[in-house]
């Protein structure tokens, strides 16, 4: 499972807005459920720094152990592989600086109905209910910010001696006594470059996680 930032305009705001004037919130989530397939996946691709083409790459990488070069070029069986992929997001709505940024109005105020919309959707940005909704066996957070409270009513723990963020390469890794998922947090591949780094090593940081994927399971079968 893969979980990124929040939901950059899967949706229109309008559906939002009726479903929330409507009482039926419901409505918008079930819409974003149907928003995510494989060909959206690819087709929201550049091959350089979008969340869609880093987690299919790495997706690909973990199942098959070869490295994608081009994700415009896809077999029958690798899209297949990709059929797998769950994803869900810390924020199940619109974060407001995504908003602005959306609409091109840096002063949008943040008003009592986006608020309790939010409210509404906290339950759904848990790490808690991921599980016991999908069972996953991993979770790949990739948004490289401090949510203490992604794992409210678990008992996951950071484990020190995984913890990377030197020479290109972040990791943090999460264990449960309880539960059999494991988490590995990474950056986001939009705030990669940011953090200077080129197309060969992002490549390289996706080969790190794949090995920390490979790593846990041998450690911990």
């Amino acid at each position: 499972m893969y979980v990124g930032r929040d939901t950059l305009s899967w949706e229109p705001v309008e559906t939002l807005k009726k479903a929330y004037q409507e009482n039926k919130l419901e409505d918008y989530l079930i819409a974003n459920t149907k928003c995510v397939d494989v060909e959206k996946m690819l087709e929201w691709k550049n091959n350089t720094g979008s969340f869609w083409n880093f987690v299919d790459k790495l997706h690909l990488l973990i199942r098959t152990g070869q490295m994608v070069t081009d994700i415009n070029s896809v077999s029958k069986q690798q899209r297949d592989i990709l059929e797998e992929i769950g994803y869900g997001n810390l924020h199940s709505i619109e974060l407001i600086e995504t908003l602005r940024y959306r609409f091109g109005e840096p002063e949008m105020p943040v008003t009592q109905e986006y608020l309790t919309i939010c409210k509404a959707a906290k339950p759904f940005e848990s790490l808690k209910s991921m599980i016991e909704a999908y069972h996953p066996d991993y979770v790949f957070v990739l948004s490289w910010i401090e949510k203490n409270d992604f794992f409210d009513g678990t008992d996951f723990e950071w484990q020190e001696n995984m913890y990377r963020d030197r020479d290109k390469k972040y990791r943090a890794v999460y264990l449960s006594k309880k539960y059999k998922t494991k988490v590995v947090w990474t950056l986001h591949p939009n705030a990669m470059w940011r953090k200077g780094l080129t197309k060969d090593e992002t490549q390289d940081l996706m080969e790190f996680l794949a090995n920390t994927y490979r790593m846990l399971e041998s450690k911990y079968k």
